[in-house]
């Protein structure tokens, strides 16, 4: 396990209380939903925008389903804990995404994030990453915490907000 998705899992289980519901938005093929399925009093839903990539998650025996994370499936308020690594900077409409993403969450829960860090790529203002995460998530989360990683394949950010 990479450093940048070690602390991404330690932020995961610190936001966890008791029984939580956990959703991981952008799976991919279900690495870490397979993790964090692991983890005691965990209820899981994984879901991603490609069909071929929730079969892969589901064969890791996961419950993982087709969605957007602009248009989240889900009722307001049903999960403890948002898990997006990689995932925001690829979002057309950060805005409507980081919105549906705090509808789900209850008070209080946490959204985990992980993106490049600011030198990752050359990337516009409007598109989510270290440099431009902190700004965004706080027009929707009151706290939000940044941990800046230098990796073997780059720069890497975690952003907890609650």
């Amino acid at each position: 396990m990479t450093d940048a998705l070690r602390e991404a899992f330690k932020a995961i289980d610190r936001a966890m209380t008791g029984d939580s519901r956990v959703l991981e938005v952008g799976c991919g093929s279900g690495e870490m939903a397979e993790r964090i399925d692991a983890l005691p009093g965990v209820t899981l839903v994984a879901t991603d925008y490609s069909d071929d990539l929730v079969e892969l998650a589901a064969a890791r025996g996961v419950d993982a389903r087709q969605a957007d994370i602009c248009y989240l499936p889900f009722d307001p308020e049903g999960f403890d804990v948002v898990y997006a690594g990689w995932v925001l900077d690829h979002v057309r409409d950060i805005d409507r995404a980081l919105a549906e993403v705090r509808r789900v969450l209850r008070p209080g829960g946490t959204l985990v994030a992980v993106t490049g860090g600011d030198g990752a790529t050359e990337r516009p203002r409007h598109r989510f990453s270290g440099e431009t995460g902190q700004r965004m998530l706080s027009r929707r989360f009151s706290d939000v915490r940044r941990l800046d990683l230098e990796t073997d394949t780059g720069d890497v950010t975690v952003f907890e907000a609650r």
